[in-house]
């Protein structure tokens, strides 16, 4: 859930807590084998996303979903005035992020495995008024699995799942901003394609409530 503004100045920053509709994957297994791609589904997950300006045009940022990945991005705005200035107009920025987690299910149908993540965005927005703006994300982002499995079941203990998912995504949504108090409600349509999967599209929603300082 990102806007093309940046924070603007230095060291202005947001926090913001996100609830949003997420893909989780499971590997299929019915076969005795981790050679049959993945089982698709979706979950509700929260998760947040820290950002702070590091010049005018620049922020850095941190963002997380619960049970994925946490990523470290950076976003440039190249078109527009920052959140700030609260000025009206065409807003336009890029960004980039990279990074990822280690996980650890316990159970008869454990596993232990590694996710990474690189998301990249252009991102476009209008602001009518200080205090709401309308944007769009044209999205690309590629996220890996890589497992040890640790099951009660000797066919299945050891195995080495390992998948790649690729996802071209198209997002929108709208900002309302009141003093230093602002929310976001945010819908997208992902095309997704995984390592031994047929292909899959989605729609995805999901909403935040942040401050800024």
């Amino acid at each position: 859930m990102m806007t093309p503004e940046t924070q603007g100045g230095l060291l202005n920053s947001s926090f913001e807590f996100q609830q949003v509709t997420a893909n989780q994957l499971s590997g299929d297994v019915t076969q005795g084998n981790v050679d049959e791609g993945v089982i698709y589904s979706q979950a509700n997950r929260a998760g947040y996303l820290f950002a702070m300006s590091f010049l005018e045009p620049i922020d850095v940022f941190l963002t997380h979903t619960g049970g994925g990945n946490t990523l470290f991005g950076m976003k440039y705005q190249f078109m527009g005035v920052s959140k700030i200035a609260k000025g009206a107009g065409h807003k336009m920025a890029i960004s980039a992020a990279f990074g990822g987690n280690e996980h650890e299910i316990d159970g008869k149908n454990g596993a232990e495995f590694t996710l990474g993540g690189k998301e990249f965005q252009l991102l476009y927005g209008h602001r009518f008024t200080e205090f709401w703006m309308a944007y769009a994300n044209l999205a690309y982002s590629t996220y890996s699995f890589d497992g040890v499995l640790k099951s009660t079941d000797p066919t299945l203990n050891g195995l080495k799942p390992s998948y790649e998912t690729n996802i071209i995504a198209l997002y929108g949504g709208f900002e309302v901003n009141l003093a230093y108090v602002f929310a976001k409600l945010e819908g997208g349509y992902q095309q997704l394609r995984t390592t031994d999967t047929k292909p899959k599209t989605n729609f995805v929603f999901g909403y935040s409530i942040g401050l800024t300082w």
